[in-house]
């Protein structure tokens, strides 16, 4: 068992390293007139390239009249198109534009860049000390179920 006050230190910490990139994404993504809930599509539809409106609403836990309002403003912006499904005229895929690429491929840079110059501060030793932390958390994390899947066992 771990002492109650190391457990508390290592939550705080965490938290606070979490937290330190956001100030930047939210700059990035007000500059990019976008929402979080918005970003996220953006992100699935680049790893799941013609995700049809049901497969949204799955991955971001909402209806599926909320994801067409979601992507209709995509649409708007430019960052999203619609396309109809060739073998299947009644699915409607949705597809980054190259516009949507180039706001991920910013949100992305802006983020190294400030992470890299974060690490350049630390010593060779600290930043191999802090990699094998991190991997020692997700083999941890990978071990458990996610907190989705734990709140939805337990209720």
């Amino acid at each position: 068992m771990h002492d109650p006050r190391i457990l508390e230190k290592a939550m705080g910490l965490y938290l606070r390293t979490v937290g330190i990139i956001d100030p930047l994404r939210m700059r990035t993504w007000k500059e990019a007139e976008l929402t979080v809930t918005q970003l996220r599509v953006l992100f699935i539809l680049r790893e799941a390239p013609g995700a049809p409106a049901g497969l949204l609403a799955e991955r971001l836990r909402v209806t599926p009249p909320t994801v067409t309002g979601l992507v209709d403003r995509l649409v708007r912006m430019g960052v999203v198109r619609r396309e109809e499904d060739p073998k299947d005229r009644r699915l409607v895929r949705n597809v980054l534009t190259e516009r949507g690429q180039e706001v991920l491929g910013e949100v992305e840079r802006e983020g190294r860049a400030f992470l890299t110059k974060l690490f350049e501060r630390l010593s060779a030793g600290q930043l191999t000390g802090l990699v094998e932390s991190l991997e020692a958390l997700v083999a941890a994390a990978d071990e458990l179920p996610t907190p989705v899947e734990a709140h939805s066992t337990a209720s």
